[in-house]
Protein backbone atom coordinates (compact mmCIF):
# COMPACT_ATOMS: atom_id res chain seq x y z
CA UNK A 1 0.00 0.00 0.00
CA UNK A 2 2.85 2.33 0.88
CA UNK A 3 4.46 1.59 -2.51
CA UNK A 4 1.24 2.50 -4.33
CA UNK A 5 1.08 5.85 -2.49
CA UNK A 6 4.68 6.51 -3.43
CA UNK A 7 3.90 5.78 -7.11
CA UNK A 8 0.94 8.16 -7.01
CA UNK A 9 3.11 10.93 -5.53
CA UNK A 10 5.71 10.34 -8.25
CA UNK A 11 3.04 10.45 -10.96
CA UNK A 12 1.58 13.71 -9.61
CA UNK A 13 4.99 15.31 -9.31
CA UNK A 14 5.75 14.27 -12.91
CA UNK A 15 2.44 15.66 -14.13
CA UNK A 16 2.96 18.97 -12.36
CA UNK A 17 6.45 19.28 -13.76
CA UNK A 18 5.47 18.25 -17.31
CA UNK A 19 1.84 18.56 -18.28
CA UNK A 20 0.98 21.35 -15.84
CA UNK A 21 4.01 23.43 -16.72
CA UNK A 22 2.85 24.34 -20.25
CA UNK A 23 -0.56 25.25 -18.88
CA UNK A 24 1.08 27.63 -16.44
CA UNK A 25 3.27 29.03 -19.20
CA UNK A 26 0.25 29.36 -21.48
CA UNK A 27 -1.34 31.67 -18.98
CA UNK A 28 1.40 34.21 -19.76
CA UNK A 29 -0.46 35.55 -22.81
CA UNK A 30 -1.86 38.89 -23.78
CA UNK A 31 -4.88 40.24 -25.63
CA UNK A 32 -5.25 43.05 -28.11
CA UNK A 33 -8.48 44.92 -28.79
CA UNK A 34 -9.28 47.90 -30.96
CA UNK A 35 -11.53 49.77 -33.36
CA UNK A 36 -11.26 51.02 -36.92
CA UNK A 37 -12.87 54.30 -38.02
CA UNK A 38 -13.43 55.51 -41.56
CA UNK A 39 -12.32 59.12 -41.17
CA UNK A 40 -13.40 59.93 -44.72
CA UNK A 41 -17.03 58.91 -44.26
CA UNK A 42 -17.10 59.33 -40.44
CA UNK A 43 -18.31 55.81 -39.73
CA UNK A 44 -16.98 52.50 -38.37
CA UNK A 45 -15.13 50.40 -40.92
CA UNK A 46 -16.72 46.95 -40.93
CA UNK A 47 -15.50 43.67 -42.37
CA UNK A 48 -11.92 44.68 -43.16
CA UNK A 49 -8.96 42.41 -42.42
CA UNK A 50 -6.83 43.45 -39.44
CA UNK A 51 -3.33 42.02 -39.05
CA UNK A 52 -1.02 41.84 -36.03
CA UNK A 53 2.64 41.01 -36.75
CA UNK A 54 5.05 40.09 -33.92
CA UNK A 55 8.10 42.34 -34.13
CA UNK A 56 11.62 41.52 -32.95
CA UNK A 57 10.97 37.79 -32.60
CA UNK A 58 13.24 35.15 -34.09
CA UNK A 59 10.35 33.98 -36.22
CA UNK A 60 8.02 36.73 -37.39
CA UNK A 61 4.38 35.64 -37.30
CA UNK A 62 1.23 37.42 -38.45
CA UNK A 63 -2.30 36.84 -37.22
CA UNK A 64 -5.38 38.13 -39.06
CA UNK A 65 -8.94 38.78 -37.86
CA UNK A 66 -11.94 40.58 -39.35
CA UNK A 67 -13.52 43.68 -37.86
CA UNK A 68 -17.19 43.33 -36.94
CA UNK A 69 -20.06 45.53 -38.08
CA UNK A 70 -19.08 48.17 -35.52
CA UNK A 71 -15.44 48.24 -36.62
CA UNK A 72 -14.26 46.34 -33.51
CA UNK A 73 -11.64 43.59 -33.53
CA UNK A 74 -9.83 41.40 -30.97
CA UNK A 75 -6.80 39.12 -30.84
CA UNK A 76 -6.68 36.50 -28.08
CA UNK A 77 -3.72 34.47 -26.82
CA UNK A 78 -0.89 36.67 -28.07
CA UNK A 79 2.63 36.19 -26.81
CA UNK A 80 3.73 39.29 -24.91
CA UNK A 81 5.84 41.62 -27.03
CA UNK A 82 5.63 44.40 -29.60
CA UNK A 83 3.29 44.11 -32.59
CA UNK A 84 2.73 46.01 -35.80
CA UNK A 85 -1.03 46.37 -36.29
CA UNK A 86 -2.59 47.42 -39.57
CA UNK A 87 -5.51 46.76 -41.90
CA UNK A 88 -6.40 46.54 -45.58
CA UNK A 89 -9.54 47.73 -47.35
CA UNK A 90 -10.74 48.02 -50.97
CA UNK A 91 -10.95 51.79 -50.52
CA UNK A 92 -7.29 52.12 -49.55
CA UNK A 93 -6.33 49.60 -52.25
CA UNK A 94 -7.97 51.85 -54.87
CA UNK A 95 -5.72 54.68 -53.69
CA UNK A 96 -2.72 52.33 -53.66
CA UNK A 97 -2.16 53.31 -50.07
CA UNK A 98 -1.10 50.53 -47.71
CA UNK A 99 -2.77 52.08 -44.71
CA UNK A 100 -1.29 53.13 -41.36
CA UNK A 101 0.57 50.62 -39.15
CA UNK A 102 0.62 51.16 -35.39
CA UNK A 103 3.23 49.72 -33.01
CA UNK A 104 1.55 48.31 -29.93
CA UNK A 105 3.08 46.71 -26.82
CA UNK A 106 1.12 43.64 -25.69
CA UNK A 107 1.65 42.52 -22.10
CA UNK A 108 0.39 39.55 -20.13
CA UNK A 109 -2.84 40.22 -18.29
CA UNK A 110 -5.23 43.05 -19.23
CA UNK A 111 -5.93 43.64 -22.91
CA UNK A 112 -3.96 46.28 -24.81
CA UNK A 113 -5.97 48.75 -26.90
CA UNK A 114 -5.33 50.41 -30.26
CA UNK A 115 -7.42 52.75 -32.43
CA UNK A 116 -6.95 52.55 -36.21
CA UNK A 117 -8.43 54.86 -38.82
CA UNK A 118 -8.61 55.49 -42.54
CA UNK A 119 -6.75 58.76 -43.16
CA UNK A 120 -8.98 61.80 -43.59
CA UNK A 121 -9.44 63.52 -46.93
CA UNK A 122 -7.13 66.28 -45.76
CA UNK A 123 -4.39 63.76 -44.96
CA UNK A 124 -4.82 61.98 -48.29
CA UNK A 125 -4.60 65.29 -50.16
CA UNK A 126 -1.40 66.14 -48.30
CA UNK A 127 0.10 62.76 -49.20
CA UNK A 128 -0.86 63.17 -52.87
CA UNK A 129 0.29 66.77 -53.22
CA UNK A 130 2.99 67.38 -50.57
CA UNK A 131 3.64 71.04 -49.89
CA UNK A 132 0.64 72.22 -51.91
CA UNK A 133 -2.17 74.15 -50.23
CA UNK A 134 -5.23 72.91 -52.12
CA UNK A 135 -8.24 75.26 -52.06
CA UNK A 136 -11.56 74.02 -50.69
CA UNK A 137 -13.40 71.84 -53.19
CA UNK A 138 -10.27 70.65 -54.98
CA UNK A 139 -8.20 67.50 -54.94
CA UNK A 140 -5.74 65.45 -56.95
CA UNK A 141 -5.78 63.09 -59.93
CA UNK A 142 -2.72 60.89 -60.24
CA UNK A 143 -1.50 57.64 -61.74
CA UNK A 144 0.78 56.09 -64.36
CA UNK A 145 0.52 56.22 -68.17
CA UNK A 146 1.81 53.17 -70.05
CA UNK A 147 2.19 51.97 -73.62
CA UNK A 148 -0.62 49.48 -74.17
CA UNK A 149 1.58 47.37 -76.45
CA UNK A 150 4.09 46.37 -73.74
CA UNK A 151 2.76 48.00 -70.54
CA UNK A 152 5.97 50.01 -70.20
CA UNK A 153 5.88 53.55 -68.75
CA UNK A 154 5.20 56.27 -71.31
CA UNK A 155 7.43 59.27 -70.70
CA UNK A 156 6.41 62.74 -71.84
CA UNK A 157 2.71 61.97 -72.23
CA UNK A 158 0.34 64.84 -71.49
CA UNK A 159 -2.69 64.13 -69.32
CA UNK A 160 -5.17 66.95 -69.92
CA UNK A 161 -8.37 67.67 -67.99
CA UNK A 162 -11.18 70.14 -68.66
CA UNK A 163 -14.03 71.19 -66.38
CA UNK A 164 -16.64 73.88 -65.86
CA UNK A 165 -17.20 76.02 -62.77
CA UNK A 166 -20.55 77.65 -62.04
CA UNK A 167 -20.88 80.89 -60.07
CA UNK A 168 -23.91 82.89 -58.97
CA UNK A 169 -24.01 86.67 -59.18
CA UNK A 170 -26.35 87.72 -56.37
CA UNK A 171 -26.55 91.30 -57.67
CA UNK A 172 -27.43 90.36 -61.24
CA UNK A 173 -29.28 87.23 -60.08
CA UNK A 174 -27.81 85.04 -62.74
CA UNK A 175 -25.57 82.01 -63.05
CA UNK A 176 -22.38 82.24 -65.08
CA UNK A 177 -20.02 79.52 -66.21
CA UNK A 178 -16.27 79.49 -66.66
CA UNK A 179 -14.27 76.82 -68.46
CA UNK A 180 -10.97 75.68 -66.97
CA UNK A 181 -8.30 73.19 -67.91
CA UNK A 182 -5.16 71.67 -66.48
CA UNK A 183 -2.48 69.29 -67.66
CA UNK A 184 0.49 67.31 -66.38
CA UNK A 185 3.40 65.61 -68.14
CA UNK A 186 4.49 62.11 -67.19
CA UNK A 187 7.99 61.60 -65.83
CA UNK A 188 10.50 58.84 -66.69
CA UNK A 189 8.37 56.34 -64.72
CA UNK A 190 5.20 57.34 -66.54
CA UNK A 191 3.82 59.00 -63.41
CA UNK A 192 1.53 62.03 -63.60
CA UNK A 193 -0.03 64.21 -60.92
CA UNK A 194 -2.73 66.86 -61.35
CA UNK A 195 -3.25 68.87 -58.16
CA UNK A 196 -5.97 71.47 -57.63
CA UNK A 197 -8.60 69.92 -59.91
CA UNK A 198 -12.22 70.24 -58.69
CA UNK A 199 -13.93 67.53 -56.65
CA UNK A 200 -17.54 66.38 -56.98
CA UNK A 201 -17.50 67.74 -60.53
CA UNK A 202 -17.08 65.85 -63.81
CA UNK A 203 -13.65 66.06 -65.42
CA UNK A 204 -13.14 65.38 -69.11
CA UNK A 205 -9.74 63.67 -69.33
CA UNK A 206 -7.58 62.78 -72.32
CA UNK A 207 -4.03 61.48 -72.86
CA UNK A 208 -1.87 62.99 -75.61
CA UNK A 209 1.56 61.87 -76.75
CA UNK A 210 3.30 63.68 -79.60
CA UNK A 211 0.77 63.60 -82.48
CA UNK A 212 -1.35 60.86 -80.90
CA UNK A 213 -4.56 61.62 -79.03
CA UNK A 214 -6.34 59.03 -76.91
CA UNK A 215 -10.02 58.67 -76.10
CA UNK A 216 -11.70 61.32 -73.95
CA UNK A 217 -13.51 60.02 -70.88
CA UNK A 218 -15.16 61.31 -67.72
CA UNK A 219 -13.85 61.00 -64.17
CA UNK A 220 -15.25 62.16 -60.85
CA UNK A 221 -13.16 62.77 -57.71
CA UNK A 222 -15.21 62.56 -54.53
CA UNK A 223 -14.67 65.52 -52.22
CA UNK A 224 -14.68 63.33 -49.10
CA UNK A 225 -11.58 61.51 -50.36
CA UNK A 226 -10.07 64.26 -52.48
CA UNK A 227 -7.77 61.88 -54.35
CA UNK A 228 -8.30 59.56 -57.32
CA UNK A 229 -5.64 57.17 -58.63
CA UNK A 230 -6.25 56.32 -62.28
CA UNK A 231 -3.75 54.45 -64.45
CA UNK A 232 -4.04 55.17 -68.18
CA UNK A 233 -2.58 53.82 -71.41
CA UNK A 234 -2.23 54.54 -75.13
CA UNK A 235 -2.37 51.90 -77.88
CA UNK A 236 -1.43 52.38 -81.52
CA UNK A 237 -4.88 51.29 -82.73
CA UNK A 238 -6.74 53.26 -80.06
CA UNK A 239 -5.58 56.79 -80.86
CA UNK A 240 -6.16 59.45 -83.48
CA UNK A 241 -3.76 61.97 -84.95
CA UNK A 242 -4.08 65.68 -84.32
CA UNK A 243 -4.22 66.29 -88.06
CA UNK A 244 -7.19 63.96 -88.55
CA UNK A 245 -9.07 65.69 -85.74
CA UNK A 246 -8.32 69.08 -87.29
CA UNK A 247 -9.64 67.86 -90.66
CA UNK A 248 -12.84 66.63 -89.02
CA UNK A 249 -13.35 69.95 -87.25
CA UNK A 250 -12.86 71.77 -90.53
CA UNK A 251 -15.46 69.54 -92.16
CA UNK A 252 -13.07 68.20 -94.80
CA UNK A 253 -13.08 64.66 -93.39
CA UNK A 254 -14.91 62.43 -90.97
CA UNK A 255 -13.21 60.61 -88.13
CA UNK A 256 -13.20 56.86 -88.82
CA UNK A 257 -14.26 54.39 -86.15
CA UNK A 258 -11.50 52.84 -84.06
CA UNK A 259 -10.86 49.09 -84.29
CA UNK A 260 -8.37 46.48 -83.10
CA UNK A 261 -8.01 42.97 -81.72
CA UNK A 262 -8.97 43.57 -78.08
CA UNK A 263 -12.14 42.10 -76.56
CA UNK A 264 -14.37 42.98 -73.64
CA UNK A 265 -16.75 40.73 -71.72
CA UNK A 266 -18.78 41.22 -68.60
CA UNK A 267 -22.11 41.32 -66.82
CA UNK A 268 -24.56 44.16 -66.19
CA UNK A 269 -26.61 44.36 -62.98
CA UNK A 270 -28.98 46.89 -61.47
CA UNK A 271 -28.51 48.57 -58.10
CA UNK A 272 -30.27 45.65 -56.42
CA UNK A 273 -27.76 43.14 -57.80
CA UNK A 274 -30.13 41.56 -60.33
CA UNK A 275 -28.86 40.98 -63.86
CA UNK A 276 -30.09 43.28 -66.61
CA UNK A 277 -31.11 41.70 -69.91
CA UNK A 278 -31.29 43.64 -73.17
CA UNK A 279 -28.94 46.48 -72.16
CA UNK A 280 -26.95 48.01 -75.01
CA UNK A 281 -23.17 47.93 -74.52
CA UNK A 282 -20.50 49.56 -76.66
CA UNK A 283 -17.12 51.24 -76.54
CA UNK A 284 -17.36 54.88 -77.62
CA UNK A 285 -15.89 55.69 -81.07
CA UNK A 286 -16.12 52.03 -82.20
CA UNK A 287 -18.68 50.16 -84.32
CA UNK A 288 -19.39 46.92 -82.36
CA UNK A 289 -22.57 46.95 -80.27
CA UNK A 290 -23.75 44.15 -77.97
CA UNK A 291 -26.93 43.38 -76.05
CA UNK A 292 -26.82 41.62 -72.71
CA UNK A 293 -28.43 38.19 -72.70
CA UNK A 294 -30.97 36.94 -70.16
CA UNK A 295 -28.12 36.37 -67.70
CA UNK A 296 -26.83 39.93 -68.11
CA UNK A 297 -23.70 38.86 -70.01
CA UNK A 298 -22.20 40.59 -73.03
CA UNK A 299 -19.14 40.23 -75.28
CA UNK A 300 -17.54 42.78 -77.61
CA UNK A 301 -14.73 42.01 -80.07
CA UNK A 302 -12.66 44.00 -82.58
CA UNK A 303 -11.89 46.77 -80.10
CA UNK A 304 -8.91 49.16 -79.98
CA UNK A 305 -6.31 48.98 -77.22
CA UNK A 306 -5.52 51.48 -74.50
CA UNK A 307 -7.82 53.45 -72.21
CA UNK A 308 -11.23 53.60 -73.86
CA UNK A 309 -14.68 54.56 -72.61
CA UNK A 310 -17.37 51.94 -72.04
CA UNK A 311 -21.00 52.98 -72.44
CA UNK A 312 -24.08 51.05 -71.27
CA UNK A 313 -27.67 52.07 -72.02
CA UNK A 314 -30.80 50.54 -70.61
CA UNK A 315 -34.33 51.91 -70.88
CA UNK A 316 -35.27 53.60 -67.63
CA UNK A 317 -31.69 54.05 -66.43
CA UNK A 318 -29.22 56.88 -66.73
CA UNK A 319 -26.49 56.24 -69.30
CA UNK A 320 -23.51 54.54 -67.66
CA UNK A 321 -19.99 55.47 -68.74
CA UNK A 322 -16.58 54.56 -67.35
CA UNK A 323 -13.03 54.14 -68.70
CA UNK A 324 -11.80 50.60 -69.39
CA UNK A 325 -8.32 49.23 -70.06
CA UNK A 326 -8.07 47.15 -73.25
CA UNK A 327 -5.14 45.18 -74.66
CA UNK A 328 -4.60 43.77 -78.15
CA UNK A 329 -5.31 40.04 -78.36
CA UNK A 330 -6.69 39.89 -74.82
CA UNK A 331 -10.14 39.92 -73.23
CA UNK A 332 -10.83 42.41 -70.44
CA UNK A 333 -13.68 41.74 -68.01
CA UNK A 334 -15.99 44.23 -66.33
CA UNK A 335 -18.81 44.00 -63.81
CA UNK A 336 -21.19 46.92 -64.29
CA UNK A 337 -23.84 48.23 -61.90
CA UNK A 338 -26.50 50.61 -63.19
CA UNK A 339 -27.11 52.67 -60.07
CA UNK A 340 -29.24 55.62 -61.09
CA UNK A 341 -32.61 54.39 -62.25
CA UNK A 342 -35.08 57.03 -63.34
CA UNK A 343 -38.84 56.85 -63.82
CA UNK A 344 -40.14 57.81 -67.24
CA UNK A 345 -43.39 59.77 -67.15
CA UNK A 346 -46.23 58.75 -69.43
CA UNK A 347 -46.15 60.99 -72.48
CA UNK A 348 -48.65 61.76 -75.20
CA UNK A 349 -47.50 63.56 -78.32
CA UNK A 350 -49.72 65.12 -80.94
CA UNK A 351 -48.26 66.45 -84.20
CA UNK A 352 -50.42 68.18 -86.74
CA UNK A 353 -47.95 67.65 -89.58
CA UNK A 354 -44.81 65.69 -90.37
CA UNK A 355 -43.18 68.64 -92.12
CA UNK A 356 -40.51 70.67 -90.36
CA UNK A 357 -40.56 74.35 -89.68
CA UNK A 358 -39.93 76.39 -92.77
CA UNK A 359 -36.90 78.00 -91.09
CA UNK A 360 -35.39 74.59 -90.35
CA UNK A 361 -35.86 73.42 -93.95
CA UNK A 362 -34.38 76.64 -95.31
CA UNK A 363 -31.32 76.41 -93.05
CA UNK A 364 -30.76 72.79 -94.05
CA UNK A 365 -30.90 73.62 -97.77
CA UNK A 366 -28.45 76.50 -97.61
CA UNK A 367 -26.06 75.48 -94.81
CA UNK A 368 -22.47 74.41 -95.56
CA UNK A 369 -21.08 73.71 -92.09
CA UNK A 370 -24.20 72.67 -90.18
CA UNK A 371 -25.32 69.17 -89.27
CA UNK A 372 -29.06 68.48 -89.28
CA UNK A 373 -31.24 65.82 -87.66
CA UNK A 374 -34.74 65.64 -89.09
CA UNK A 375 -37.71 64.21 -87.22
CA UNK A 376 -37.23 60.97 -89.15
CA UNK A 377 -33.53 60.89 -88.19
CA UNK A 378 -34.40 61.24 -84.51
CA UNK A 379 -37.08 58.55 -84.63
CA UNK A 380 -34.84 56.13 -86.54
CA UNK A 381 -32.00 56.36 -83.99
CA UNK A 382 -34.23 55.93 -80.91
CA UNK A 383 -32.15 58.15 -78.58
CA UNK A 384 -33.07 58.26 -74.91
CA UNK A 385 -31.87 61.89 -74.73
CA UNK A 386 -30.72 64.62 -77.12
CA UNK A 387 -27.18 64.15 -75.83
CA UNK A 388 -27.19 60.62 -77.30
CA UNK A 389 -27.43 62.12 -80.80
CA UNK A 390 -24.86 64.86 -80.37
CA UNK A 391 -22.30 62.62 -78.65
CA UNK A 392 -21.69 60.96 -82.03
CA UNK A 393 -20.41 64.18 -83.64
CA UNK A 394 -16.62 64.65 -83.83
CA UNK A 395 -16.61 68.28 -82.65
CA UNK A 396 -18.45 67.80 -79.37
CA UNK A 397 -18.34 65.76 -76.22
CA UNK A 398 -21.17 65.28 -73.72
CA UNK A 399 -20.08 65.89 -70.12
CA UNK A 400 -22.39 64.70 -67.34
CA UNK A 401 -25.68 62.85 -67.55
CA UNK A 402 -29.42 63.47 -67.63
CA UNK A 403 -30.59 67.03 -67.06
CA UNK A 404 -27.10 67.91 -65.80
CA UNK A 405 -25.46 66.96 -69.12
CA UNK A 406 -23.58 69.65 -71.03
CA UNK A 407 -22.15 69.71 -74.53
CA UNK A 408 -18.46 70.64 -74.76
CA UNK A 409 -16.74 71.88 -77.91
CA UNK A 410 -13.53 69.82 -78.06
CA UNK A 411 -11.71 72.47 -80.03
CA UNK A 412 -12.16 75.28 -77.52
CA UNK A 413 -13.08 73.42 -74.35
CA UNK A 414 -16.21 75.60 -74.09
CA UNK A 415 -19.96 75.13 -74.44
CA UNK A 416 -22.24 76.01 -77.38
CA UNK A 417 -25.46 77.98 -77.09
CA UNK A 418 -28.46 75.63 -76.74
CA UNK A 419 -31.55 77.17 -78.36
CA UNK A 420 -35.02 75.63 -78.09
CA UNK A 421 -37.16 77.16 -80.83
CA UNK A 422 -36.32 80.85 -80.15
CA UNK A 423 -35.24 80.63 -76.51
CA UNK A 424 -31.49 80.38 -75.93
CA UNK A 425 -29.37 79.21 -72.98
CA UNK A 426 -31.47 76.08 -72.43
CA UNK A 427 -30.49 72.70 -70.97
CA UNK A 428 -29.27 70.14 -73.50
CA UNK A 429 -31.69 67.39 -72.45
CA UNK A 430 -34.65 69.60 -71.55
CA UNK A 431 -36.75 68.31 -74.48
CA UNK A 432 -37.59 64.58 -74.80
CA UNK A 433 -36.64 63.19 -78.23
CA UNK A 434 -40.28 62.23 -78.90
CA UNK A 435 -41.18 65.94 -79.00
CA UNK A 436 -38.39 67.01 -81.36
CA UNK A 437 -39.15 68.10 -84.91
CA UNK A 438 -35.54 68.81 -85.88
CA UNK A 439 -32.07 69.75 -84.62
CA UNK A 440 -29.47 72.08 -86.16
CA UNK A 441 -25.84 71.79 -85.00
CA UNK A 442 -23.10 74.32 -85.79
CA UNK A 443 -19.59 73.75 -84.35
CA UNK A 444 -18.49 77.36 -85.04
CA UNK A 445 -20.05 80.74 -85.81
CA UNK A 446 -19.63 80.01 -89.52
CA UNK A 447 -23.12 79.42 -90.90
CA UNK A 448 -24.81 79.53 -87.50
CA UNK A 449 -27.92 81.72 -86.97
CA UNK A 450 -26.61 85.27 -86.58
CA UNK A 451 -28.94 86.08 -83.69
CA UNK A 452 -27.44 83.26 -81.60
CA UNK A 453 -23.75 83.75 -82.39
CA UNK A 454 -21.47 81.81 -80.07
CA UNK A 455 -17.77 81.10 -80.59
CA UNK A 456 -18.34 77.59 -79.21
CA UNK A 457 -21.15 76.80 -81.62
CA UNK A 458 -24.95 76.67 -81.63
CA UNK A 459 -27.40 73.80 -81.18
CA UNK A 460 -30.97 74.66 -82.12
CA UNK A 461 -33.78 72.28 -81.22
CA UNK A 462 -37.18 72.63 -82.90
CA UNK A 463 -40.16 71.32 -80.94
CA UNK A 464 -43.23 69.71 -82.52
CA UNK A 465 -46.42 71.76 -82.61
Amino acid sequence: MRSISRLLRLALSSLSAGALAPALLGAQVGRLEGTITDSVHLAPLAGVAVSATRLGAERETTLVVAADENGRFRFDSLDPGEYGVGFTSPFLDSLEYGGPVRRVAVTAGPASHVALAVPSGQTLRALACPGAALPTGTGALMGVVTNAADDQPLRGARVAAMWTELSFDATMRRVSTAEHSGAALTDSLGQYRLCGVPTDSWLLVQVQHHDRVGAAFQLLIGDATGVLVKHLSLGDDGVRSLSSIADAEAGSARLPSLAGTASLAGVVRNSGGRVVAGAQVRVVSTDPVARTDRNGYFTLAGLPSGTQELEVRELGSTIFRQPVELRSGRTAREEITLRHTVSLDTMRTTASTRSMYERFESNRRHSINGTFFSQEDVERRHPLEVSDLLNTLPWFRVVGQGHGARLMNLRGGCYPNIVVDYKEGQDLNSIPPALIAGIEVYPTTNGAPAEYTNLCGVVRIWVKR
